[in-house]
């Protein structure tokens, strides 16, 4: 199963130029080797901008999970303590590989295509999702997506 990530644009651009290969999560997701995620960039670029796949998921107490992952996290231990604040243990999704589109799919576009789609909070599973944007073939997204790389 796929999934949507709502991402901010500072780590989003972080994750494109390959500074970034860790996304954190403060709960458990339920994901797995190999899954592919859309990235929806949010405020203020509001668009989906590419996509990662899974290479593990790692779910631990937080010093160890620093640990297992500084020099790919992409941000500083502070950013790490502030986002994980009162949380014991955190998931960190390690990416296999990475790709921005080339044509990035607006929320407007995806608004007018996708009769109630509203950007995920956090993340969406994307089965209902992505037959419906095969079903409506999606210009922009069936020209600039080869998961098959």
């Amino acid at each position: 199963m796929a999934k949507l990530f709502s991402i901010k644009d500072k780590y989003s651009q972080k994750i494109y130029s390959k500074e970034k290969l860790v996304e954190f999560r403060r709960q458990n997701i339920n994901i797995e080797k190999d899954e592919i995620c859309l990235i929806y960039t949010s405020d203020p670029v509001k668009k989906i901008t590419g996509y990662f796949i899974v290479k593990e998921k790692i779910r631990t107490s937080l010093s160890k999970l620093w640990e297992l992952t500084k020099n790919i996290a992409g941000i500083t231990y502070n950013e790490f303590k502030d986002y994980f604040k009162d949380c014991r243990e955190g998931t960190a999704i390690v990416f296999k590989k990475v790709k921005e589109f080339t044509k990035k799919i607006s929320l407007r576009e995806l608004q007018k295509k996708i009769d109630g789609f509203r950007p995920p909070q956090s993340f969406y599973n994307l089965n209902e999702f992505l037959i419906k944007v095969m079903l409506l073939e999606f210009d922009k997204f069936k020209y600039s997506v080869n998961f098959t790389e």
